[in-house]
């Protein structure tokens, strides 16, 4: 029972870790969304450059909260 119970809990990890990416019409940018983390690739027309990442819980913001 041990044994099934580990391997459960390997695989809900493994679920939290894939990304699932949004690309946006502003340039570029990318977002990559997984539930412990956010990858934000910013590359906006006139604006921000460069790449950022937000680790749980302040990772379920939307990308305007992040555009300050």
């Amino acid at each position: 029972m041990k044994k099934k119970f580990k391997i459960l809990l390997i695989i809900l990890f493994i679920i939290c870790l894939i990304p699932i990416p949004t690309f946006y019409k502003d340039g570029g940018t990318v977002e990559y969304s997984a539930i412990l983390y956010k990858i934000i690739d910013w590359n906006q027309l006139e604006g921000k450059q460069g790449t950022e990442l937000h680790i749980f819980p302040t990772n379920f913001h939307s990308l305007d909260y992040y555009d300050r």
